[in-house]
């Protein structure tokens, strides 16, 4: 697969939107799998991905693992800064994006605060052996991953997202995320690094 390519993946999964409701000093690990993107999954791809997600602070990461590959290519979204960086040590580059997604953390007792949509509560379940709370949204300006309506499911105790499924306008393509496990615990500082010697395109320094 070509690496410009992997770079539509950016748009509809980085999640430091501007309505973060992270606890303070909360860090975790999550096992997850992506489906469904649509036409913003690059070509082959139309399978389930599983990735690795760390959270720390306003820091994000997500680990891809293609056809069950080790981690090489990621996104990093560190705090405070203006974009995020599409990165692949092994392809020896890394792309600036905009992050243009919705949030991981929501606050549990007002999370359609953070969907900026019309919201109803939903059955909960245990997702990843949480207690999942769930919510239905729709004309979301904020939705998990850019979707505008459907469901999503939150930790009852942390407001970590566990789940969604949902759609973008009046697409029928759907997308989904969902946790198989998740890991409260301290996140390595290292995997926020910024890498000093991989290749940038032309005109896409700062």
């Amino acid at each position: 697969m070509r690496a410009e390519s992997w770079s539509f993946l950016v748009a509809v999964l980085l999640a430091a939107g501007a309505a973060q409701a992270q606890p303070q000093d909360i860090q975790a690990r999550i096992e997850a799998t992506i489906e469904g993107y649509g036409n913003l999954a690059p070509r082959g791809t139309d399978k389930p991905i599983n990735i690795t997600l760390h959270t720390s602070s306003d820091n994000l990461r997500v680990d891809f693992h293609f056809d069950g590959s080790g981690s090489d290519v990621y996104l990093l979204k560190r705090g405070g800064e203006p974009r995020a960086w599409w990165i692949s040590p092994r392809g020896n580059y890394m792309i600036p994006v905009t992050d243009a997604s919705g949030p991981y953390w929501y606050d549990v007792r007002r999370p359609c605060d953070s969907v900026q949509g019309r919201c109803s509560a939903a059955p909960g379940e245990f997702i990843a052996g949480r207690l999942a709370k769930a919510l239905r949204y729709q004309d979301a300006r904020n939705g998990p991953d850019g979707t505008t309506r459907g469901t999503l499911w939150i930790d009852t105790e942390t407001g970590l997202l566990l789940a969604y499924r949902g759609t973008v306008g009046n697409r029928q393509d759907t997308r989904s995320f969902r946790a198989r496990q998740v890991r409260y615990e301290p996140v390595d500082a290292t995997l926020f690094a910024m890498p000093t010697q991989l290749n940038t395109p032309k005109g896409m320094k700062d």
